[in-house]
């Protein structure tokens, strides 16, 4: 292990970042303490300051490529590679800026250690590479961030630029030699620890000794790496050995790209392989920690465990990443692309309350459905019964997100290793559903009617009104997009069509008894959907209602609900209770278990 400045690091050498690593994941606290570092190491004259690790692969066959008009080595970073694109990153905005203030022989230094016309001395993973050129070549992107690595790269920029660009302009005179000096401080000062790695299957076994160490790994980094640990350790045919290596590679670019797309939770991933592949029972999961243990991936004791039951798990948990990954990303995000029949439209459902509860189950649905193990059909009932679930327990209910999570798991468990019928597990979600939400008391609740929709059940109310939009556009209307979405919707989109404070003299209060108005005004029967109530204020009904083609008013609404109400003469208690039976009528064959499951 050498100790090296950036300058020494850089010089001779193309650096890319292989697509199973981690794309760039620094924030904003990391961004504050490499700007203290580089600072102090200019404010306060300091010879030089040891900043971490720098890790790097080359095999003996030294693969090299052009660069300008030099050849150059080309090496894999394997560690480092947070600070390097951090390090080149706030160096182009330093040159940059350097050049711009007529620095012009700052521009050889472009070439010295960020890029040579379309080639870049560090080469970054997955989908980052473009967006990274584009920065340190013009300073911005020409497409919209869309996947977490790209905002993170994008914000580091932008963060970066914004400190240099304020502390140029707060020091005045002394801002042009404070660039200089921050320009020879990263490439001279910055001292790090470089080591070369010459056989890719040592590479877990330099992290395990790393790891114990303390060193920022991701849990997925951390278990790549000791699952790298275990193969060089105790798989001795050379060929077995690289071929494991590079099945793990593989699905550890896989299972990176999938997280990056749907902005997804490396660790919520890890522990569906658990769930799948060693146990389903909640309180035995202890992270990465616990893929460690005798019991399941010994690397050294095989007392409970041999070594060709070990390995033969290693094999199925690799291969399992990589599956799971992939479904993980299209359920977390989907798309009407990326969807089949119908699952769009109930995985949307799904997302907008607790999906986390049920991401195992739905994992193993769709795989089972991949895989031709069962019909389209079934995997839509799965849907629709998790749906139900969700919206009578955790949104009707309020009971907490981790209510039966032990049975989800279990059922998730079984249904990837076949060890029961889909069918089965329909019937056990609608039982525990009567179990926490009693379909007896839902149907008395819902019939005699609450006064507090509004105030005590809003979750439930904003959910039921768009849900209830979503049937009317589907059965009534011919534009199934609504034109009011979920994320959009809040107080001022929900009208009272009995206004809140009806004026003294106005006919809502010769119409409505006091008692009435207290029963009815929070209902759900009074409640709709609306653009903007500001329109509406405390108008009289007939004015609410207005006319077709004229202004904001019930009847010229984009809003299929709200132009349903007018088409009542006159609101009343009657009109209330009609309404409130066509609603409650709809949510009990929507969400009533009694019936076979509705669409």
């Amino acid at each position: 292990m050498e100790k090296k400045n950036l300058s020494n690091i850089l010089e001779g050498k193309i650096f890319q970042i292989p697509d199973y690593q981690r794309g760039y994941a620094w924030e904003k606290q990391h961004w504050d303490d490499f700007i203290e570092d580089i600072d102090t190491l200019v404010d306060d004259r300091i010879i030089s300051h040891y900043t971490g690790t720098i890790v790097i692969y080359q095999p003996n066959t030294k693969p090299t490529d052009t660069y300008g008009n030099k050849r150059l080595e080309v090496v894999d970073v394997v560690d480092g590679q947070q600070r390097l694109t951090t390090c080149t990153l706030y160096l182009s905005i330093i040159i940059n800026k350097l050049i711009e203030i007529k620095h012009e022989e700052y521009k050889v230094e472009l070439y010295n250690y960020l890029y040579s016309g379309s080639k870049t001395k560090l080469l970054l993973n997955n989908d980052t590479s473009n967006c990274y050129y584009d920065l340190i070549t013009k300073g911005l992107i020409n497409i919209e961030p869309y996947s977490i690595h790209q905002q993170r790269i994008v914000e580091a920029y932008e963060y970066l630029k914004e400190h240099i660009d304020s502390k140029y302009l707060s020091l005045g005179k002394e801002g042009e030699s404070y660039l200089i000096d921050i320009f020879d401080a990263i490439i001279r000062k910055l001292n790090f620890s470089f080591y070369t790695i010459e056989l890719e299957s040592e590479i877990g076994m330099t992290f395990e000794l790393m790891n114990s160490r303390g060193k920022d790994l991701s849990s997925l980094e951390k278990l790549k790496n000791y699952f790298m640990y275990w193969i060089y350790r105790n798989i001795s045919d050379h060929e077995e050995k690289e071929n494991f290596t590079a099945m793990i590679n593989k699905t550890w670019k896989e299972v990176f790209i999938n997280i990056a797309k749907c902005n997804g939770v490396e660790d919520q991933c890890l522990r569906i392989i658990w769930i799948y592949y060693v146990s389903y029972v909640p309180k035995n999961w202890n992270g990465y920690s616990g893929f460690k243990t005798d019991e399941v991936i010994p690397i050294r004791h095989f007392e409970k465990k041999n070594i060709l039951e070990t390995k033969k798990l290693l094999e199925k948990i690799i291969r399992g990443l990589s599956v799971v990954s992939l479904h993980y990303s299209q359920v977390l995000k989907p798309t009407e692309e990326n969807c089949f029949h119908d699952e769009y439209k109930w995985l949307s459902k799904i997302r907008r309350g607790n999906i986390a509860t049920f991401l195992p189950l739905l994992i193993a649905t769709r795989i089972e459905y991949y895989n031709k193990k069962i019909s389209m059909e079934e995997y839509v009932l799965m849907l629709i019964c998790i749906e139900k679930f969700s919206y009578r327990v955790f949104i009707i209910e309020g009971k907490r997100s981790n209510t039966a999570l032990t049975n989800f798991y279990k059922w998730s468990y079984e249904l990837y290793h076949k060890k029961t019928k889909i069918n089965n597990i329909f019937n056990s979600i609608l039982e525990i559903i009567n179990w926490y939400s009693n379909e007896n008391d839902f149907r008395i609740w819902l019939n005699e009617g609450t006064d507090n929709w509004y105030e005590y059940y809003y979750r439930a109310l904003k959910y039921t009104l768009f849900e209830y939009e979503l049937f009317l556009l589907e059965t009534e209307g011919k534009d199934v997009k609504p034109k009011l979405d979920w994320a959009s919707i809040t107080d001022s989109t929900i009208e009272h069509i009995l206004p809140q404070t009806p004026e003294e003299n106005s006919k809502w209060k010769k119409d409505w008894s006091n008692d009435d108005i207290k029963k009815y005004l929070h209902d759900i029967s009074n409640l709709v959907l609306t653009n903007d109530n500001s329109h509406y204020k405390n108008f009289e009904f007939e004015k609410k209602k207005g006319k077709p083609g004229v202004g904001h008013c019930y009847s010229n609404s984009d809003i299929r609900q709200e132009r349903k109400i007018s088409e009542y003469n006159e609101w009343n208690v009657n009109s209330c209770n009609k309404r409130r039976k066509e609603l409650v009528d709809w949510i009990i064959k929507r969400w009533g278990i009694y019936n076979n499951i509705d669409k």
